[in-house]
């Protein structure tokens, strides 16, 4: 297959090459994730008539549940002699429970199959980031460019999402999840690359999981990140209620999230001149105090233009703190635990951590409004202490680019 490049950030770019195949699936991922999470809160709200704390336990649920889950899934991968068949099978199965979810009605049967779609949604993020930083180590495409791009989709999303359910209603939100989840599982099955394990038995693949659980740095890192991406909790959960109940339209709380992503992507795109000068634990510290500054200026509710610059932060507060843990988990976790090691970053970050912070959050919601961002910067800045303790580790291998 011939080769497509453009521009200079896109420079030696095949898409015939694992990385860019890897990448259009998790740009079909985030597409549908987009919508999943800055719209589903509304559609529970206005669709199924469920409260805060109600809205916060469907969104928490397989967020908590993800400690158990995500490691069970993550071994289950980490031992799969082609590594894309565990993806191929979660996407295809999410699609099918997504269906499932949007047909019921009532706060149980939503909690319930709410469960089991977004169980399933969360259980495939860590093994598409994993795939990605495999195949971005080859060289085809950088790792910035590749997270990047699946950014954009999210960003797509979130603009075109917001302008659809502005014109035509809540309903856009039905539509567009099915038809992203059902993409993402037809890119999984016909364009991933053959993804070969490199380790054949169970018993050093094993014995490396003991290893990662043993490992203070690990569980100082997997923690203190954690608690800053956990931070993020109240927005992923209420902001979408709390402009639209303060009169901003659909299409702008739309703008605003794509606004955050997009500085995110140029960060991204920029991040191997960024990495030649700013380690990957002074990104974390740089994500935890960023995510503070936010989420004490956000919990005043404010409106307007000052919305913009903060949202500018999530740069900071998502992408810097995601990066610096990424890296750190590239080149400090052994190839035979490299899933489980982003497994359990995922399920602690995204699903112990966040999930409690979003069940809190569901109450901060129905109680002091905006005022809920207060406790998400006492939890940031919890992070940012803890990852102080990370300062001056051991650079062990190079990362992917």
């Amino acid at each position: 297959m011939t080769e497509f490049r453009v521009g200079s950030v896109f420079k030696d770019v095949s898409i015939s090459s694992p990385a860019a195949r890897v990448t259009l699936v998790m740009s079909c991922l985030f597409a549908s994730n987009g919508v999943i999470m800055v719209f589903l809160p509304r559609w529970l709200e206005f669709e199924r008539g469920l409260g805060g704390a109600e809205i916060g336990a469907v969104l928490s649920l397989s967020q908590l549940a993800r400690i158990l889950i995500g490691p069970a899934i993550a071994y289950w991968a980490d031992g799969a002699g082609d590594r894309r068949m565990p993806i191929r099978t979660l996407t295809l199965a999410a699609a099918l429970a997504y269906v499932a979810f949007f047909s019921v009605d009532g706060f149980w049967p939503l909690l319930a199959l709410g469960f089991v779609a977004l169980s399933l949604t969360q259980a495939i993020t860590p093994l598409v980031e994993a795939a990605t930083l495999r195949a971005t180590a080859k060289g085809a495409i950088p790792y910035g460019v590749a997270r990047g791009i699946g950014s954009l989709a999210f960003i797509f999303a979130t603009t075109a999402g917001g302008i659809a359910i502005a014109r035509f209603g809540l309903g856009a939100v039905v539509v567009w999840v099915l038809t992203a989840t059902t993409l993402t599982a037809a890119s999984a099955w016909l364009a991933l690359a053959p993804d070969p394990a490199q380790v054949k038995t169970r018993a050093p693949r094993f014995q490396a999981v003991g290893a990662l659980l043993r490992n203070r740095r690990y569980l100082t890192l997997i923690i203190a990140c954690g608690l800053i991406q956990s931070g993020h909790a109240f927005y992923y959960g209420f902001s979408t209620l709390v402009w639209r109940g303060q009169g901003i339209a659909a299409d702008v709380v739309g703008m605003l999230w794509g606004f955050g992503v997009a500085v995110e992507v140029a960060f991204l795109w920029n991040l191997a001149r960024i990495e030649r000068r700013v380690a990957p634990e002074a990104m974390i510290l740089a994500g935890a105090a960023g995510g503070a500054l936010r989420w004490v200026a956000m919990g005043f509710a404010p409106t307007g233009a000052v919305l913009w610059p903060l949202q500018a932060l999530h740069a900071l507060s998502f992408a810097a703190a995601h990066v610096g843990a990424m890296r750190l988990l590239y080149r400090e976790t052994p190839e035979q635990a490299a899933i489980m090691a982003q497994t359990l970053y995922s399920a602690l970050s995204a699903g112990l951590l966040m999930g409690g912070a979003t069940l809190l959050s569901g109450m901060l919601y129905d109680q002091y409004g905006a005022g809920g961002y207060w406790a998400m910067a006492l939890v940031t800045g919890a992070g940012g202490a803890l990852a102080l303790a990370l300062l001056g580790g051991e650079r062990r291998k190079a990362a992917p680019v």
